[in-house]
């Protein structure tokens, strides 16, 4: 189910009586000055996704830390703000037929404080040889706080889960059938970890496909209980004002070789920013060479205005 669904059935009164209690840090503070206050209680916001980022924060009461994404929006005014968006990170863990529950319990005892949650859920498996029929195989899913634990726990798990999967062959079906007359240990259920899934999928890619959020669409954003609640506005199709920047820089480098920045010398930097276009020369490191690509970086700067 789409997060955006759920998001559409909250009460607008819900959603202004809440507000997020966060530590700011030197980043948020700098952005500040930069014009992208955090927006964080008030009234609902129209905005236009300009970028996002993964990003972290703490909760003021807890002092826990929570992984996060930061989105940047433009207001039709030409205002601009930012958003923490609170998003588990996740991945999924295949385990052998009928072993999810055991293998549930044991990761949430060996993991006690880094998964957050754990939950079996039904997933297509295109390595199954009749999955065209509409099959489904069982999958564990392990959310966390942090992109950090989830790291962590999946470096962990990797090497078991590619050993026991090369180990897998005509012995499983023989091993599927007397497994619950075995004694269960905790080396036992750790061999019945047979694959991990989309845990190399970056954080906030993951956020956007989940959430179905793209830049250069413009959004509701309001603050509940939960936390940030998006809402699509397909009506609007016109694209914020937004400042525009575009820079070339010029460097020395030696035949056939890329620049190098431990010796090779900036000549120029040309830059525009809303259509108008400066170039800033580097006198002291000027060759003659330089000097002819720097006029001729000029005449075409005219020649566009």
């Amino acid at each position: 189910m789409k997060a955006s669904g759920r998001w559409r059935g909250r009460s607008s009164v819900a959603r202004n009586s809440a507000k997020q209690n966060l530590h700011l840090n030197h980043e948020e503070l700098l952005e500040r000055k930069l014009g992208f206050d955090l927006y964080t209680e008030g009234d609902k916001k129209l905005g236009w996704l300009l970028t996002f980022s993964p990003s972290s924060w703490e909760d003021q009461e807890t002092n826990k830390m929570y992984s996060c994404v930061d989105l940047y929006f433009v207001s039709q005014d030409g205002s601009t703000f930012k958003v923490k968006h609170k998003f588990p990170p996740y991945f999924y863990a295949a385990t052998k037929h009928k072993m999810e529950f055991e293998i549930e319990a044991y990761l949430k005892r060996r993991y006690e404080g880094e998964i957050a949650d754990i939950v079996i859920v039904e997933k297509e498996d295109l390595d199954l040889k009749n999955h065209l029929s509409g099959l489904r195989r069982s999958y564990l899913k392990l959310s966390f706080d942090t992109v950090q634990q989830l790291m962590r726990v999946k470096n962990d798990l990797m090497h078991v889960a590619e050993r026991n999967k090369s180990k897998l062959d005509a012995s499983e079906a023989f091993e599927t059938i007397f497994i619950g007359e075995s004694k269960e240990r905790s080396q036992d259920l750790l061999d019945c970890i047979i694959d991990l899934r989309e845990y190399d999928v970056p954080y906030h890619v993951r956020f956007a496909i989940d959430n179905d959020v793209r830049c250069g669409q413009w959004y509701d954003i309001s603050v509940s209980s939960d936390g940030i609640l998006l809402e699509k506005r397909a009506d609007l199709l016109q694209r914020a004002e937004v400042h525009v920047c575009a820079f070339d820089i010029e460097t020395t480098k030696l035949p056939l070789k890329f620049p190098d920045a431990e010796h090779d010398l900036i000549m120029m930097m040309s830059y525009m920013i809303d259509g108008q276009g400066f170039l800033i020369i580097n006198r002291e490191g000027q060759t003659n060479s330089s000097l002819a690509e720097t006029l001729a970086m000029m005449t075409l700067m005219q020649k566009a205005y």
